[in-house]
């Protein structure tokens, strides 16, 4: 009984009836009930209650349960309900709603196809520039940062770190960005552009600041540096020197189209 319950919870859920060709099944009115329709419902129940579903008994009851729910879909279809304001608007809503995911699914689809495309011609990166990169940039960098929403009060979390206050609490009492006070290990090409000559230069232990960026302005402490195993960091590199090509491919390309922000709070 609880697995017809269920099952009676999903057949409700199907709000269009059967329109596809094969052996009939039932009639409910004038609407047929197919084989290939209620094969068609049979994968989506659960493999244990299939089991039950394959056998005789277990077929006409679940027969029965669809043609239940045919019957009180016919009975809706004439009812005031269907006319009414409030169900047309849900349905308007939800066509819309779907219209919407439609869309953004093809637009998804559509540019990750053209970034894997991307990636066979103008992105490929050849082993001779993957390895002329990492002779080139083969160290890492492990860093700490302050991030502060303006230069005022960036300069006066500068005055107490060169007072001899420990970064680490300073920059759990001011940073924008408590969650990620020490950041993880990059190589040159994978860090912010505004920052990156600054920390592959600066010492190990060394504070260096104010630098401004999109995020807004930043205050270094440099923790470690050291060589990266260039077998393992190889597939970093590839991707770096993708990065570049493709943000080369994309601002030759804005050239050609403008890009203009109006909103002065997001300029």
């Amino acid at each position: 009984m609880k697995r017809l319950v269920s099952l009676l919870a999903v057949l409700l859920a199907v709000s269009a009836c059967s329109k596809q060709e094969g052996k009939v099944i039932a009639r409910v009115g004038s609407e047929k009930i197919t084989e290939s329709y209620l094969q068609d419902k049979f994968s989506e129940i659960s493999p244990a209650a299939q089991e039950y579903l394959a056998s005789k008994p277990g077929r006409r009851q679940f027969l029965d349960a669809v043609i239940h729910e045919r019957l009180m879909l016919i009975a809706a279809r004439s009812s005031r309900v269907a006319s009414g304001e409030d169900y047309k608007t849900k349905v308007a809503e939800k066509e819309k709603e779907m219209k919407e995911a439609l869309q953004a699914y093809k637009d998804f689809m559509l540019t990750r196809m053209w970034v894997d495309d991307m990636r066979l011609t103008e992105l490929k990166v050849t082993d001779e520039e993957a390895r002329e990169y990492y002779q080139k940039y083969p160290n890492r960098v492990t860093l700490a940062h302050i991030l502060l929403p303006s230069y005022e009060e960036a300069e006066k979390v500068v005055k107490k770190l060169k007072a001899g206050a420990d970064f680490d609490k300073t920059a759990r009492q001011y940073s924008l960005d408590k969650e990620t006070i020490r950041l993880p290990p990059v190589m040159y090409g994978e860090f912010m552009p505004e920052l990156e000559d600054m920390a592959f230069k600066m010492r190990v232990g060394e504070t260096q600041g104010i630098v401004k960026t999109p995020m807004g302005f930043h205050i270094l402490k440099k923790l470690a540096q050291d060589r990266a195993p260039e077998a393992a960091a190889m597939d970093r590199v590839r991707k770096i020197l993708e990065k570049k090509k493709f943000d080369t491919y994309l601002a030759k390309f804005q050239e050609k189209n403008k890009v203009e922000v109006i909103d002065e709070n997001y300029k």
